[in-house]
């Protein structure tokens, strides 16, 4: 990796000259900016060098990962991420700040109270944000889009036309706790739209709650990420998870990376025969998971896999304009010595690091820790001494991270009222300090949690761009219990199952000298793929309010060569695992060891995660072992 350093620096280098570049001639063309307030003057520290979106509101749920836990079952339900009053502004670099959204009118005569999750279409002309309506039941989150220049807010999503949920959701009773709220009026309310980015061809991701689930043994609304048109047609789900996934964003190759909330309760059976579900007290050969790792998916659906894996939380994953990634996660995780109140700080990664594995990991097993350095850590302390918590990085032209910050009061007490716009250098060294990459303070509204910030500026994104809107794919499958399903599917393509790949990955060499840490399994060990579905709990029951989902094998395919291939109905989550010829779900031993000598055992189980797939399309995954648990197309990438 040493020669391919030096020529990440010249690609990074020349990279930061086009974007400035770019960024110039943006500004020279003198695209409007909003009209400033000059009330939030004062909250000014410093001018950015281009303008940044953010928002401004009553407290920071907008920072918290998962879903709220505790749902109702009456109406409104749980309510996700909302603070009081959220506000989305944008700080110009002539030091000036401007009001977007606050007081502006929607074509129904109501205003928007809340605000989150901004983020800028690639030309540096439009944003698309979640925003709650006055207007809107039970002031559920609902995607907005607006231009730069303050005019045209459009209302995106939630319109007379969005069909809402897929099923009944998680929400039975109306507000006198009595009276059964109808199916149609449950989906067409109770869902939350949140964190969109803009994609290639014309769309939009963004996370939702649109497809009803609570997880198998909690009460968390799940959220997974969707795909639409930008005007809000044509709305298909892209991810499965029965969790949450979070914080879509797209890399310059046009690649979805994402936060993904791996909580799988599924395990590996005792005598290891089979899949099941996890139950306290029972003995199994691996455990559940609990887990957030840096996920990935094109745009189409395909190509699934994760680009950061690591043994701290990844939230909020955004690639640099030098090809790293940077996200935040709790201090705790990246500094053992920290004993203060749980906050937040921010990491930069590289891309492709593999450094966990828990659901593959065999109980009793300890994983070799990683002798590269794949993290960096934010500094823990701003420079007159004051422990710091640092949140929401972004990108920003030429050379520059974003992030949301804040320090204690003076009593040492933590408030989110204290957090405010920061800016930084984007190449952090070990051990970095707030001096040592350039720390400063931008803005700080005292009476508000500002955060989230998104530079304005064009950018290129490199996809080859294929068709979003296709047939069905309609067929009739056999499962493993001899029924008989006719109708949509999707293609699934599991290649290269027994390639030695992501040697070369970051995290890759152990602590004790031997490498890989996660070493692919022998030739001709896995003989079929077995998958498995985790069905979504039901809401439909005049009985039960919840409705488990159940568990079940679905089909078991042969391995033809190095590859499976098979065809699913689309939408129910699924685990895939590998079976040897023996019948047992195929395992061996790692070639990397740990101080003390002993070498971890892995399984061929994809079960940090579940996976799914669009109809009509073909849903492509790197094999289902602790091998291929990341992506070397997403590494050492810079953005344009």
């Amino acid at each position: 990796m040493a020669n391919s350093g030096g020529k990440l620096r010249w690609i990074a280098g020349a990279t930061l000259l086009v974007v400035l570049a770019l960024a110039i001639a943006w500004f020279a063309g003198g695209y409007g900016l909003p009209a400033s307030d000059p009330t939030l003057t004062r909250f000014v520290y410093s001018p950015p060098p281009c303008p940044i979106v953010f928002t401004s509101r009553s407290s920071a749920p907008s920072l918290r990962a998962a879903a709220d836990e505790g749902e109702t079952f009456t109406y409104p339900g749980q309510p996700l991420w909302q603070a009081k009053q959220g506000r989305l502004r944008m700080l110009l670099p002539n030091g000036k700040v401007s009001e977007l959204t606050w007081g502006k009118s929607l074509p129904d005569g109501s205003t928007l109270i809340d605000a989150m999750s901004p983020s800028v279409s690639p030309d540096g002309h439009r944003i698309v944000f979640a925003g709650r309506s006055s207007s809107i039941a039970a002031g559920h989150f609902r995607l907005y889009s607006i231009n730069t220049d303050g005019t045209e807010l459009r209302q995106l999503t939630g319109t007379p036309g969005d069909k809402g949920c897929t099923t009944a959701p998680p929400m039975r009773f109306a507000e006198d706790g009595k009276t059964i709220l109808s199916d149609d009026v449950r989906e067409q309310i109770d869902y939350d739209d949140v964190d969109p980015v803009y994609a290639p061809g014309g769309h939009i991701i963004f996370a939702s709650s649109r497809t009803p689930d609570l997880g198998r043994d909690h009460s968390r609304r799940s959220t997974t990420l969707w795909i639409m048109r930008e005007d809000g047609s044509q709305k298909r789900p892209l991810s499965a998870n029965r969790n949450n996934d979070r914080w879509p964003w797209i890399v310059s190759s046009g690649y979805v990376i994402f936060s993904l909330w791996s909580r799988n309760r599924e395990v590996i059976s005792a005598d290891e025969t089979k899949l099941e579900p996890y139950q306290d007290g029972t003995t199994t050969a691996t455990l559940p998971t609990d887990n957030w790792l840096g996920a990935h998916i094109e745009p189409n659906g395909d190509f699934f896999g994760s680009v950061l894996k690591t043994r701290q939380p990844v939230w909020r994953p955004r690639q640099l304009l030098d090809g790293k990634y940077a996200f935040m996660t709790p201090l705790k995780a990246v500094d053992s010595s920290f004993t203060g109140e749980d906050i937040l700080t921010v990491v930069e990664a590289m891309p492709g690091a593999i450094a966990n594995a828990p659901s593959s990991l065999a109980m009793g097993s300890k994983l070799p820790l990683t002798s590269d350095t794949i993290l960096v850590a934010a500094p823990s302390q701003d420079a007159n001494g004051k422990p710091l918590q640092l949140a929401c990085p972004s990108p920003c032209p030429p050379d520059k991270i974003v992030l949301a910050g804040s320090t204690p009061d003076d009593n040492g007490k933590w408030d989110d009222h204290r957090l405010g716009i920061y800016i930084a250098n984007d190449r952090w060294p070990t051990g970095a300090t707030a001096e040592s990459i350039q720390l400063t303070e931008l803005f700080d509204d005292p009476q508000f949690a500002d955060a989230e910030p998104v530079a304005v500026y064009p950018r290129e994104i490199n996809y080859e761009y294929r068709a979003l809107e296709i047939g069905d794919g309609n067929a009739s499958i056999t499962f493993k219990n001899n029924e008989t399903y006719t109708g949509p599917s999707a293609t699934i393509h599991s290649s290269s199952v027994l390639r030695k790949n992501n040697y070369d990955a970051p995290g890759q060499k152990a602590e004790a000298g031997t490498s890989p840490i996660f070493n692919a399994p022998p030739k001709d060990l896995i003989e079929t793929i077995r998958i498995y579905a985790s069905h979504r709990d039901r809401f439909d029951s005049p009985d039960k309010p919840r409705v488990p989902g159940g568990f079940e094998l679905l089909l078991e395919v042969p391995i033809q060569g190095d590859d499976v291939e098979f065809k699913l109905p689309p939408g129910s989550p699924t685990v895939l695992a590998g079976f040897d010829s023996k019948g047992h779900v195929a395992s061996w031993q790692g070639t990397a060891a740990t101080k003390d000598g002993t070498h971890p055992k892995f399984y061929a189980i994809a079960g940090d995660h579940y996976s799914g797939a669009r109809p009509g399309f073909t849903h492509s995954c790197t094999g289902c072992h602790t091998g291929h648990s990341g992506t070397p197309t997403l590494q050492l990438k810079p953005s344009k």
